[in-house]
This record gives structure tokens, C-alpha cells and sequence, in this order.
């Protein structure tokens, strides 16, 4: 595992294996740890997570992680026995960076992927999920969606970690180059109705709430990210990600990826 800091633009970082799974286990130790970190002051943990198999796989191998990690109390010394006694109320809050604006029950929606991944930790956790079709108009779920999101962290409490996943494009969650309208938006979720990969109707957070968090990792994973990855580690290329640094410069933005660049 390589992890170092791009010279040419600083405010990026890079985590580097020419092994996939063994990025997404590095990745999820990192998270977990953000987790438990979080239960230990005393609060919920948050983490957003993307959808597709970068997201599908995160989140087999946080559930496996986070599993192991609650479930040492009886084994570990006194001070370990206090801690999990102390967080047994403790939830991890699962958000989606975005979602097809589907039916709960359809094959095609990220959520229901992911929520069936965690088999281990699931009395652990609470999804928010985005509403759907037969209940709200696009832009009323989406406004549903950053509603939740503003009570349950207002302007204060950040992301633990945000899991996102570089396109070919270079968009992240539902967030496309040269969509102005969503990327100026300060909404915590925004409307989409015209995203270039069906199904076209999605909801997307929105990059003012995306970049509130204490670490996002990016994936771009394959052959066919290289030109996107290139262009970001050499400060230019897409819009959305180039935002999201702009609007946290404080957090830490790493990149994880199997290409050697």
C-alpha cells in the first residue's frame, strides 16, 4: 500500500495498491475506526456511502470490519468491556451520496444492494433512504432527502467519512460536468433529470453537504479512470470533484486507485 501526497497539487492525496480488495479492506479499517472513534465521544457515526460495486464491496467489507470490532467486550481487558457496554445504543447512520428515483423495491436502486450487504452489523446501523415515485414528485424527495440531512447534522456535525466513486466522466455521486445548476446549488440534496446514465431521475447530495466530512475517498479503480485521475492529480479536469475541494478545504481528500499515474 502506497499512500503519499501529489506534489503538483498538495490539497489531494493518493492511497495506492495494484490490488483492489486490498484497497477496500485498507479503506474500511479507516472508516470503522471513524466509527468507533465517533461512539467514544459519545455520539452517531455517519458515513456516506456510493452506490454501485465500489459501494456494494465497501460495504461488505465495513459490515465484516465493524462486526468484528463490536464484538471483542467480552474478550478484551476491563477498559474495552466498558466501551462496549457504553455503545450499545450507538448507531452508525448510512447515507446515500445518490439515488436512482425508483421504487424501494427495485432491483435497479443502489440502497437495496447495500442494505442486503450487511448482514453482520445490521442492528448497528440506520439507512436513510430516499423516496420514490409512488409517494413525492422528484424535487419533493429530493427536498425530503436534504431535510433529513439538515436535522440529523445540521451545519455543525460532519460526515465521519464520505465513499465516493470517480466516473469515467469525472462525476461523483449524481453530480455530472458542466450541470451548473446542481453543482451552485447549497441545497444538502439536490434534483437531478437529466443525468447522462439512466435512468435519468435521480437524487444526488449536493456538494456543499458532500464536502462537509472529516475524510472523502474517492475510488477510480480500472483502466478506464486513468484520463479523469490524471487530469484531478494534475489540477485540472472535472468540475465536481475541483468543487468539492473548493468548498472543504480543511477535510482530507484521497484518492484510491489501482493505477500507477
Amino acid at each position: 500500500m502506497e499512500s503519499k501526497k501529489n506534489l503538483t497539487h498538495p490539497t489531494y492525496q493518493r492511497l495506492y495498491d495494484q490490488s483492489a480488495e486490498h484497497l477496500y479492506a485498507t479503506v474500511a479499517e479507516r472508516v470503522v475506526a471513524a466509527v468507533l472513534h465517533a461512539w467514544r465521544d459519545g455520539r452517531d457515526a455517519h458515513l456516506v456511502i456510493t452506490g454501485g460495486r465500489t459501494g456494494l464491496a465497501m460495504a461488505q467489507a465495513i459490515d465484516l470490519i465493524l462486526f468484528r470490532a463490536t464484538n471483542q467486550g467480552d474478550q478484551g481487558d476491563q477498559n474495552d468491556q466498558e466501551f462496549f457496554k457504553k455503545v450499545q445504543s450507538s448507531k452508525l447512520w448510512i447515507w446515500m451520496s445518490d439515488e436512482r428515483f425508483l421504487p424501494l423495491d427495485s432491483e435497479d436502486r443502489s440502497d437495496t444492494h447495500l442494505i442486503a450487504a450487511f448482514t453482520k452489523s445490521a442492528n448497528r446501523l440506520h439507512f436513510e433512504r430516499v423516496e420514490t415515485p409512488a409517494h413525492l414528485t422528484l424535487a419533493e424527495a429530493a427536498s425530503k432527502y436534504a431535510a433529513a440531512l439538515d436535522q440529523q447534522l445540521g451545519t455543525r456535525v460532519r460526515f465521519d467519512a464520505v465513499l465516493l466513486s470517480l466516473g469515467e466522466d469525472g462525476h461523483i455521486a449524481s453530480l455530472f460536468p458542466g450541470h451548473g445548476e446542481q453543482l451552485d446549488s447549497l441545497a444538502a440534496a439536490v434534483a437531478i433529470d437529466n443525468s447522462p446514465k439512466p435512468p435519468a431521475p435521480r437524487v444526488s447530495m449536493g456538494i456543499s453537504r458532500l464536502s462537509t466530512a472529516s475524510a472523502i475517498y474517492i475510488f477510480a479503480l480500472g483502466e478506464s479512470k486513468r484520463v479523469a485521475l490524471s487530469g484531478l492529480l494534475a489540477g485540472a479536469g472535472a468540475e465536481p470533484v475541483n468543487r468539492l475541494r473548493q468548498s472543504s478545504p480543511d477535510a482530507q481528500i484521497y484518492f484510491v486507485t489501482d493505477l500507477k499515474i
